[in-house]
């Protein structure tokens, strides 16, 4: 899977206020979408999960979230929270929960469900519709479920007030340095069966598309931008439809490489990116999320 980022699209995507589509969900006012706040990864067993990470290079918030029967240890890529998410109690009643079982049914170790929008102003959704988590400027914060439109994959949104710098210094003082020199989420990358929809799906919602290019095969990637993060949508999906996996800016890319392979796990030696700059891959997937580490460099032409 190649990780390709749209440098061009360098804007805020913001919008008026605007009711979304029945046909996407709940009727939610969203007053500006501005950023990828979090993603919310799944697992099995937290223990081992925040080893796995630890592994990788990623310092984790020693203190751990409860609430509504689930536990999350969190992680910080830049002003992008990455929570692990666990089911704590059988009697779980977050609307997380469900999503939570599928993730982790049978043999799967678990993976990633999906993101929270961050919003400026405020959503509104009833309360059976909202997930509680950990906080930043608060202990706790609500998000609001969405329908994403996208199979596979849960989104949900969540008012924020503080600007990216600022959240950056938080995240960073809750969660302590990453020892792979992780510096920001650079790219999401997710599988959908039919890419004009997932389009109009974010678009419905205040997203608008910056970019579609055609990878061959019929298969063509849709891109996205807020702030500093890329969502990237490749369609059709030929294996399972969701969210693959994530690419994170290093600021040495030969030290992330080396992390992973002093804590046991196998990875690619770094090479020419498609965009420029670098990049190299976890061998295996952390709880079935694809990671790439990148570095930055001079743009390459498609």
């Amino acid at each position: 899977m190649k990780y390709l980022a749209d440098a061009a699209a360098s804007n805020l995507c913001r919008w008026n206020p605007k009711v979304s589509d029945d046909t996407l969900g709940p009727r939610l006012l969203i007053l500006d979408i501005i950023c990828v706040e979090r993603v919310i990864v799944a697992v099995r067993d937290l223990a081992v999960s925040r080893e796995n990470w630890r592994r990788a290079g990623f310092s984790i918030a020693p203190e751990e979230f409860d609430a509504h029967g689930l536990r999350i240890a969190r992680m910080a890529a830049g002003a992008v929270e990455i929570d692990l998410c666990a089911m704590h109690s059988p009697e779980s009643d977050s609307p997380l929960t469900e999503h939570l079982r599928e993730a982790t049914r049978n043999d799967n170790s678990g993976g990633m469900l999906g993101w929270v929008w961050g919003v400026k102003g405020a959503s509104t959704a009833d309360e059976r519709e909202s997930i509680l988590l950990p906080g930043l400027s608060e202990p706790a914060a609500k998000a609001a479920m969405l329908s994403s439109g996208l199979p596979g994959v849960v989104t949900a949104s969540a008012p924020i007030n503080l600007d990216i710098e600022s959240r950056r210094r938080l995240l960073a003082r809750l969660c302590g340095g990453n020892a792979n020199s992780v510096e920001y989420l650079e790219h999401i990358v997710v599988m959908t069966p039919v890419l004009d929809d997932a389009i109009a799906a974010n678009e419905a919602i205040g997203v608008p598309c910056k970019r579609i290019r055609e990878v061959g095969n019929g298969a063509r990637q849709a891109f996205f931008k807020l702030e500093q993060t890329v969502l990237e949508i490749v369609g059709p999906a030929r294996e399972r439809s969701g969210c693959w996996g994530l690419a994170l800016m290093c600021v040495d890319i030969g030290r992330a490489v080396a992390t992973a392979r002093a804590g046991g796990l196998q990875a690619t030696d770094p090479k020419l990116a498609i965009q420029g700059g670098q990049i190299a891959r976890i061998v295996e997937p952390l709880d079935g999320v694809a990671i790439a580490f990148m570095q930055a460099g001079a743009r390459r032409d498609d």
